[in-house]
């Protein structure tokens, strides 16, 4: 019920943009708390990037540092946004401001770096920590991606305990981790995880092992931004 308050409270006063503070009600579309100017603002990673995480890559070739000395169980990773300036307002503004009204903005970028990569398989979310109970960034999004690009989303990996990472390297992330993300239903050939920040590798490592494990044999990753 609050939901679709929520919803009809918006449709009737959609607010500001988030970005610029021009009023919405004035745009021809307001289906996103972002006005069709600011919309083309938040510039998409770009440049020479690492084969495997996606990092920028400043004097290195193919791989970073980082990729040579840690041996992920994922193919490769591809970020949409730097998590910086207007791409981390607005994944600030979903994640924890509850601004759903963002899942569509995320999608279109997501759905336009899988068609630009040529990856095919189904996208599987990076499942939340036990015991939320409001759908998480990555959820939001690939619902959204399901809706309006048609894009095959499996829920197929479960989380089984609460770990807090945010003050943990890749090691400690990664050994945090262990056994705690399972498989919950059959896995297909090809899978392309989708989590919101990649930050380390660790939670996109332990879920791609766990899909490899129920016999994934191509498992890549795209994330809405990237610390870097």
């Amino acid at each position: 019920m609050r939901s679709a308050f929520g919803a009809l409270g918006e449709a009737i006063f959609p607010g500001r943009c988030l970005l610029c503070g021009g009023w919405l009600l004035l745009a021809s579309d307001h289906s996103m708390p972002i006005c069709h100017a600011c919309r083309g603002t938040v510039p998409m990673l770009g440049g020479l990037r690492c084969t495997r995480c996606g990092l920028e890559l400043i004097s290195e070739r193919g791989t970073c540092l980082r990729c040579r000395n840690v041996d992920y169980m994922f193919d490769s990773n591809l970020s949409v946004f730097a998590y910086t300036g207007n791409a981390k307002r607005l994944l600030v503004a979903l994640k924890f401001e509850g601004r759903r009204r963002l899942a569509p903005f995320f999608a279109d970028h997501v759905a336009a770096l899988l068609n630009a990569a040529g990856w095919r398989g189904e996208v599987v979310p990076v499942p939340p920590r036990p015991g939320r109970q409001e759908p998480d960034s990555a959820e939001l999004v690939s619902r959204s991606l399901e809706k309006l690009h048609g894009i095959r989303v499996l829920r197929a990996l479960l989380r089984t305990a609460s770990v807090q990472q945010k003050t943990l390297d890749y090691r400690q992330r990664r050994e945090n981790l262990k056994g705690q993300v399972r498989v919950r239903t059959a896995v297909p050939p090809k899978a392309i995880l989708l989590d919101d920040v990649f930050t380390t590798g660790a939670t996109l490592d332990a879920c791609a092992l766990a899909l490899r494990n129920a016999g994934c044999t191509e498992v890549n990753s795209v994330t809405l931004v990237m610390e870097e």
